[in-house]
């Protein structure tokens, strides 16, 4: 594929990948506000399922006692209901259930729908983002495009939904 001249020139304001996105780009990156309300009803719904196995553990005779064991043991499943929460839905659904409530869609960065390999590398990336202390969440504050190490990883990012975009008011 042959680039014209004139999209060379405005290389020096390009990002580190080759690709400015916000304004100019086929969809804008959603604001970090709606993104973090869609992060908050996936964590209010990985915490609610994951206290219900902890109900069902209970009642089905198991018990959790406060030492160091079954701590590590406790923080470890989490671990796993985490990963298999956004893996899930990200790889076979496309979006988390709190994307799809606050209006959101993921998108390539030349704007088309992903690829699976891209959606295996966004799940990938959410687990390298919170296992290095949520860092890679935080980084969106200081990147230029407010993309996250997910969205970096996959070359993936967030954007409206056009058609729920009329529905959910921004922020």
């Amino acid at each position: 594929m042959e680039i014209p001249i004139s999209r060379q020139e405005a290389a020096p304001a390009q990002s580190d990948l080759g690709l400015r996105l916000g304004a100019e780009s086929i969809s804008p990156v959603a604001d970090l506000s709606t993104r973090g309300r869609a992060a908050a009803i996936d964590v209010g719904l990985l915490l609610f399922s994951y206290g219900g196995m902890l109900a069902l553990f209970g009642a089905l005779g198991g018990r959790l006692g406060l030492n160091r064991l079954d701590a590590v043991v406790t923080l470890a499943t989490l671990a796993l209901f985490y990963a298999q929460y956004f893996a899930l839905f990200t790889i076979f659904g496309g979006a988390t259930p709190g994307m799809m409530f606050r209006g959101l869609r993921v998108v390539s960065f030349d704007g088309s729908t992903p690829t699976s390999r891209q959606m295996v590398a966004r799940s990938f990336g959410y687990i390298v983002s919170a296992g290095t202390c949520f860092l890679g969440f935080l980084w969106a504050l200081w990147d230029e495009d407010r993309l996250c190490w997910q969205d970096r990883v996959s070359q993936t990012y967030l954007t409206r939904n056009e058609t729920d975009a009329k529905v959910l008011p921004p922020a």
